[in-house]
């Protein structure tokens, strides 16, 4: 029997190298997780008894209000002058999310989805006299039960939407220090609030459509397409003609980024392609209410407010009463509340597109014209009524300054934005003579609070 070999000795591994998150010389990044810069400064409520002080921290500069995120870290100190007789400090963190609905069958519901209670000093515990500082910290809770059912933490908001039925949410959040008081005779409770925002943070996953050799717009679509046409969603329809006027209907291609996904502050590039029979583009193109700028280089249908034209142009305003169709694209939001059974939903507009559109190409519109001015629009005429044309446009939109929140759904509450298309007269009554039905194409989308960055936030 063989005697056992004995084992191999081992020595202890050296320290591993020592790792910094800074780049030093000669090192690269060859990639990096965006991290969230914490502010620094800080924000500071007080009593009107000016005894009382409550300041938050990580807070940024000149805020009106404090603004926490998803799982934020409300995190501060609370001052007295006067604690000696102090029994009890607590601090509450309050959320209530109330909707109605308003009309004929009017109702309301109010839930509490924040409700988190700590004490802060008790006499009973401590066995000494309150001390004049006291910090606190508490994290938000991501979610809230309501029955059976968990919803993320709703951003705080205030809409308000009239009409019958009409509806209404309100999402608000409070910090609240209570204080026990010992009295002469009875012992006496006082609060102080603070109202915050919560605003959960998102950004898309990818970048919006840009090329550096142009700018947005008729350019962009057209370089960007060729090569890589998966940046791009497409969504199309028929804008369709009335049987009377015999005109064939017409195509319309409507296109986005892909990704689906903006951040509030992104200018969001779409492109419009229209396609038919050159007469019906042209009974189209002259009945759209226009505006036109004096170099020629675009015609945009007119919104509200006008976008200001470059230094040195001027601005046309064509006020014949038959144009009238207009061509306009927009970020509608659509609320919807559920309450006792009733469901209402309402859309408002929170953001107007610029619309340039391309005038059309010089031949279709020669022929075209030829062909009306000695047809009368007459569709059995004989001439090239069948060539296809097509009118091309382009531009950008954005949400207005005034929208502090993306879309979200809490179940009760639901918030969904849309980037809308549309083609119809501007007044209703103008409908019956309009060569066109009016046409809607509506492109859902997800806003989020941030801009998608490449750049890592030490």
């Amino acid at each position: 029997m063989s005697s056992p070999q004995s084992l191999p000795c081992y020595t202890a591994s050296s320290p591993p190298p020592f790792y910094s998150a800074r780049v030093n010389e000669g090192e690269e990044v060859l990639a990096a997780t965006r991290v969230y810069q914490i502010p620094t400064g800080s924000f500071t409520a007080r009593c009107h008894c000016g005894d009382l002080t409550v300041t938050v921290k990580e807070q940024n500069e000149d805020i009106e209000t404090p603004v926490y995120h998803q799982r934020g870290l409300i995190l501060g100190t609370f001052s007295h002058k006067n604690p000696e007789n102090f029994l009890q400090v607590l601090l509450k963190i309050e959320g209530k999310l109330r909707i109605s609905i308003l009309g004929q069958n009017a109702a309301s519901s109010s839930i509490k989805i924040v409700d988190e209670s700590y004490e802060l000093w008790s006499r009973r515990h401590a066995g000494m006299a309150c001390p004049r500082v006291i910090d606190f910290a508490s994290v938000l809770p991501s979610t809230y039960k309501e029955g059976n059912s968990e919803f993320p933490l709703p951003p705080s908001h205030k809409i308000s939407l009239t009409g019958l039925p009409g509806l209404q949410s309100e999402c608000s959040y409070t910090i609240k220090v209570i204080l026990l008081v010992r009295g002469p005779l009875w012992n006496k409770t006082k609060s102080f609030s603070i109202p915050f925002k919560h605003l959960p943070r998102g950004r898309p996953s990818m970048p919006l459509i840009s090329n550096p050799r142009v700018q947005t717009g008729y350019a962009l679509f057209l370089e960007t397409v060729k090569c890589a046409p998966e940046v791009w969603f497409e969504k199309k329809s028929i804008l369709q003609t009335r049987p009377s006027l015999r005109l064939a209907p017409i195509e319309v291609q409507f296109f986005i980024p892909s990704e689906r996904t903006f951040g509030l502050a992104d200018e969001i590039p779409f492109h419009i392609q229209l396609t038919g029979p050159v007469l019906s583009l042209l009974e189209l193109y002259t009945h759209l209410l226009t505006e036109q700028v004096d170099d020629m280089t675009s015609v945009a249908p007119l919104s509200s407010p006008p976008s200001p034209v470059s230094p040195g142009q001027t601005r046309v305003h064509k006020s014949n009463s038959k144009h009238f169709i207009s061509l306009t694209v927009t970020l509608n939001r659509q609320v919807c509340v559920d309450i006792k059974d009733q469901t209402v939903w309402k859309n408002f507009v929170i953001g107007e597109g610029r619309v340039h559109l391309l005038p059309p190409p010089f031949e279709s519109v020669r022929k075209a014209e030829a062909a009306c001015s000695s047809c009368n629009y007459n569709a059995n005429s004989g001439h090239d009524l069948d060539s296809v044309g097509f009118l091309d446009g382009a531009g950008d939109i954005k949400c207005s300054p005034e929208v502090e929140h993306g879309h979200f759904d809490v179940g009760r509450v639901q918030v969904k934005d849309f980037i809308v298309l549309q083609i119809a007269p501007v007044h209703s009554s103008d409908n019956s003579r309009s060569p066109f039905f009016p046409l809607k194409i509506a492109v859902p989308i997800f806003l989020v609070s941030e801009s998608w960055s490449e750049t890592m936030i030490a």
